[in-house]
């Protein structure tokens, strides 16, 4: 039987549900998953023949994000995928050109006329093909005039302007041109040649331009699939440990086009027999004409305006596919391409060939996940043709509309405003920023911007997120020092045995709640990370003000409660190591090191491993030392107290930092015990001491300053002012003067006009002023 005293609870807030920003719509739509709480995730990953760069761990961070978000908060079960494209022109010239190259080091042994004049035919190719074309460089005072116009060619405008990789391609000319010269004068010194390492060390500098040249004559001869396969292989193994490093959670699982190749030859087969693509020359077209508007299908659906942008769809061929023959439109694109010498070949039904790029990812994700996925993620780069082409080839395959529902793209990064890419040769890799900030440190900078914006890395938003790193581990050290203060002295120091819960606590509490609410909004809005870490800084603040506050028998529980949905956060985010919501911090001792641990938040140190004697030894001498040192001072008639507190200052500051312990003087009188990372901290007190050396000279140099204002406006204020317009340069402009010593006549003999007596009277009045200034300084003087 129902009760009828009981009343249906409404609630005070609405709980909203998640939305996402969808590519396919340019608008936030609710996300459903089509099964529950299961979602099928398809993310585009690395074409591996290069270093992975900053802008890859912005992509690859991002999704890290957003999956760890849809996982950890919303609890949802997400089923990841993501590829490795192991078969792409990019591979397959840098493949050729890395072997060749390195065969031609080896058949040298000294600078000769014959590598010379190899090395001329070399950049003259290189300078015709991406600059222009130039004289014989058979002569060496040729070269050494194109050296003097590079200087001319680099700040050309029309050339900045039409060719965004004009400066890379004057830069490694240039790099090449000096070597070349080099070489010849060291041929001239020494007619007989050189040594292997003077060969060398010209290579290497013409490295680029020799190998254009190799490819270009002998690409076609390389017929080895290993040197593709090393290639890949290298730096796929160097690019999931730059993952490993900046924290990036593996995908369960990892697909290669190399694997996959039976099955993008069964796709495309379906595809023409759909009536959406053709053969010819051995090659296979999408037909986009007899898909677009067909059956209820539609082309470029993330980037309609860039439908017919030809140099977009000529990118996506590759350089190698924009020479085959046999398109019916130029809009169409390969499916399937055919092999040329020198390139990769599979057997198929149109002959030896190899996968076009955009079929690949549609093929391992369908295979993998099914016919429809929930969502797909990659860079904003990638959205025509790659993504568009992605889409439609899957749709034709299926005969389905809507292949993905949920189109997400990280938005494009920029280095201190710039345009970073890797063929423009101007990234700074993972390895390289691992070198200078930690992956915990370049999360934070990420977090703090929105995921589908661009975004900028530079020294001051760095700086930003090193400052709410030291904000967040300064909170965690004051909550773990209460609670550590808290659990060993229980309630026996406090009187009566109670702790209270008053006001303070009560509204620490609620200020919690709203924090919670405010994050969980901020998530479900298209996973709003600024907004999040905003209000998670703010709760920061909010606590520290209160602990500043607190009475010494205040519950300290709200502050666990604050530092502990902190420590939650920060680990949903992957900037820490932890695996538990109840525990503060970090959860590591060293987290500092960027690649210590292997994961790239930072390290662990194992206690219990190490002996007692190794432990308590440090602290035990720094005690010691402080005994012996109060004890002397304590012997001095009168006791010196400045000396004794110097000497608590130097424990607090000299000594416990070494060890990674920080003593921070309360209020109430008491030290509270903080344990952090000893580097961390002993660069912090470092960064404090420049800081206050820095504000010690500014207030030196404004002191300075100040005296000297003060004695320039001193001999300003000698002279009287009845005397300040008849000595000095004045002396020459009056000739006439009332009894104040203001002028009534100029030189000429004219009367003074009134707007000019104007100013005059107030520059007498200035100097009376700076005059009555002086005689007070003297008077003080003595």
């Amino acid at each position: 039987m129902e009760n009828s005293s009981w009343i249906h609870p409404k609630p005070e807030i609405d709980a909203p549900s998640l939305v996402i920003y969808n590519s396919l719509t340019k608008t936030k739509v609710p996300f459903i998953p089509r099964k529950g709480k299961v979602v099928t995730w398809y993310t585009c990953g690395p074409t591996v023949y290069d270093a992975a760069h900053l802008g890859h761990a912005r992509n690859y961070m991002t999704f890290d994000f957003l999956r760890r978000i849809m996982e950890d908060y919303f609890n949802y079960e997400i089923y990841i995928v993501m590829n490795i494209t192991d078969i792409d022109d990019k591979i397959i010239i840098r493949g050729r050109q890395n072997h060749l190259f390195t065969n031609k080091k080896a058949s040298v042994s000294k600078i000769d006329q014959e590598l010379i004049d190899f090395c001329k035919i070399s950049w003259k190719n290189y300078v015709e093909k991406n600059i222009g074309p130039i004289s014989n460089v058979e002569e060496k005072q040729v070269l050494q005039d194109w050296s003097a116009q590079f200087s001319k060619l680099k700040n050309n405008p029309e050339k900045l302007e039409t060719e965004p990789k004009f400066p890379m391609y004057i830069n490694t000319t240039q790099k090449a041109l000096d070597a070349l010269i080099k070489a010849e004068d060291i041929l001239a010194k020494n007619s007989t040649g050189s040594s292997k390492q003077d060969a060398d060390s010209l290579l290497d500098d013409m490295q680029d331009v020799v190998s254009l040249y190799l490819d270009k004559h002998f690409g076609n001869e390389v017929t080895d699939p290993s040197v593709f396969r090393t290639l890949t292989q290298y730096w796929e193994n160097d690019f999931m440990q730059d993952m490993q490093m900046i924290n990036v959670k593996k995908p369960d699982v990892l697909t290669r086009v190399t694997e996959f190749v039976p099955e993008i030859i069964s796709f495309v087969e379906k595809i023409i027999s759909n009536g959406y693509a053709y053969e010819s020359n051995g090659s296979v077209y999408f037909a986009v004409n007899s898909f677009d508007g067909q059956n209820g299908h539609c082309y470029a659906k993330l980037e309609p305006k860039s439908k017919g942008n030809q140099a977009l769809m000529e990118e996506g061929e590759g350089s190698l596919g924009s020479s085959l023959a046999g398109k019916k439109n130029t809009a169409d694109f390969a499916l399937w391409k055919a092999s040329k010498p020198g390139e990769p070949a599979w057997d198929s039904p149109w002959g030896k060939g190899r996968p076009g790029w955009h079929i690949e990812c549609s093929v391992m994700a369908s295979e993998i996940l099914g016919e429809q996925i929930d969502i797909h993620s990659g860079g904003i780069d990638l959205t025509f043709p790659h993504h568009d082409n992605e889409l439609a080839q899957s749709e034709a395959h299926f005969e389905s509309n809507q292949w993905i529902n949920y189109f997400m793209h990280a938005g494009h990064l920029h280095i201190e405003g710039s345009k970073m890419s890797k063929s423009l040769k101007n990234f700074i890799s993972i390895k390289e920023a691992l070198q200078k900030y930690t992956a915990r440190q370049i999360r934070l900078c990420f977090l703090q911007q929105r995921w589908d914006a661009p975004s900028d890395f530079k020294h001051s938003s760095m700086e930003e997120a090193l400052s709410v790193e030291s904000t967040i581990s300064n909170f965690f050290a004051n909550s773990e020092g209460l609670y550590r203060k808290y659990n060993s002295s229980g309630t026996s120091n406090i009187i009566g045995g109670v702790r209270t819960f008053l006001d303070p606590e009560k509204d620490l509490v609620k200020d919690i709640n709203e924090a919670k609410n405010k994050v969980h909004l901020a998530l479900c809005d298209s996973f709003d990370t600024p907004t999040a870490m905003r209000v998670i800084l703010g709760l920061i603040n909010r606590t520290n003000v209160y602990l500043r506050q607190r009475l010494p028998t205040a519950d300290p529980n709200p502050v666990f409660m604050a530092a502990r949905y902190v420590s939650k956060m920060v680990r949903i985010f992957g900037l820490s190591d932890s695996n538990s919501n109840s525990t503060i911090g970090w959860n590591e001792s060293n987290a500092s090191n960027s690649t210590a641990s292997g994961n790239g938040v930072g390290g662990s140190l194992n206690i219990s491993a190490l002996s007692n004697e190794n432990v308590v030894m440090p602290y035990l001498d720094i005690l010691s030392n402080f005994r012996d040192a109060v004890r002397l001072a304590a012997k001095g008639n009168p006791v010196n107290v400045g000396e004794l507190l110097k000497i608590c200052d130097n424990v607090r500051d000299g000594q416990l930092p070494k060890f990674g312990v920080l003593l921070d003087d309360q209020e109430s009188g008491e030290a509270l015990i903080k344990l952090m990372d000893p580097e961390k901290l002993q660069k912090e007190m470092e960064l404090k001491k420049a800081q206050e050396e820095e504000k010690r000279k500014r207030k030196e140099a404004t002191k300075l300053a100040n005296e000297k204002k003060l004695l320039a406006k001193l001999e300003a204020g000698k002279t009287l002012p009845e005397d300040m317009f008849r000595v000095g340069e004045r002396a020459t402009e009056f000739s006439e003067f009332d009894e104040d010593g203001i002028p009534t006549k100029d030189n000429a003999g004219a009367e003074i006009t009134k707007s000019r007596r104007k100013k005059l009277v107030k520059e007498w009045e200035t100097q009376k002023k700076l005059h009555a200034d002086y005689l007070k300084h003297l008077e003080k003087s003595n």
